[in-house]
């Protein structure tokens, strides 16, 4: 199946869908009452949570189709990772960047790895309960780049990391699993990878290797 095919079928899927909850949402305003009955709220939940997994499902197919551009790391990641972090800016949520001067370019989708980043970030975020810093720092290993991203959160218990990557496997209430598993494809497409370390208690790192030049 080609993507434009799958991509053709998850918006007919998503037509569905929205068609449903568009009727549910006239139904509620037309009798208010109904959303004291039992399942009525669950009901909702789940349509939101269909359209959300739909999103990231077209996210996952198309995190292949990369547009590469030759860039600078030193003005890009900054960037990257500010943007990635706003959405989560409060009082009580920080990110921390930490650059080794002069770093090396690397040939990169500016888009799909901001998807990417952005995913990590919302994890720490919600490790930490949107409560404390995230640590960002960047230097070379070898041909790679090397990426850190620093949580102060629960960390992952050890008998999970086999499932971290797996779509539909997640420990968060309402989860999809899909944003991990969205972010190493996007990362293997760069020709790189991405590990992760655990502090029990603590938090965790998640590391991402990117090839530069």
């Amino acid at each position: 199946m080609t993507n434009k095919d799958y991509q053709k079928i998850l918006h007919e899927i998503k037509n569905h869908i929205a068609f449903i909850n568009s009727s549910l949402q006239f139904v509620e305003k037309s009798h208010p009452e109904i959303k004291t009955f039992a399942y009525w709220n669950d009901s909702m939940e789940e349509i939101s949570s269909l359209k959300k997994m739909l999103i990231e499902l077209s996210s996952a197919r198309l995190s292949n189709d990369l547009n590469l551009e030759k860039t600078s790391m030193d003005s890009f990641l900054p960037k990257l990772i500010q943007s990635c972090a706003a959405p989560f800016d409060s009082q009580s949520f920080h990110c921390q960047i930490e650059l080794k001067p002069c770093l090396p370019k690397a040939s990169v989708d500016p888009e799909r790895l901001k998807r990417a980043f952005f995913n990590l970030m919302k994890n720490s975020y919600e490790a930490m309960e949107g409560v404390g810093t995230v640590y960002f720092h960047a230097d070379t290993e070898g041909s790679f780049l090397r990426l850190n991203l620093t949580d102060c959160g629960g960390g992952i218990s050890p008998e999970y990391y086999p499932k971290l990557f797996t779509p539909f496997e997640t420990t968060k209430t309402n989860g999809t699993g899909l944003g991990l598993m969205i972010t190493k494809q996007i990362i293997e497409a760069h020709g790189g990878r991405i590990s992760v370390t655990s502090r029990p208690s603590e938090g965790c790192t998640f590391s991402v290797y990117l090839p530069c030049f």
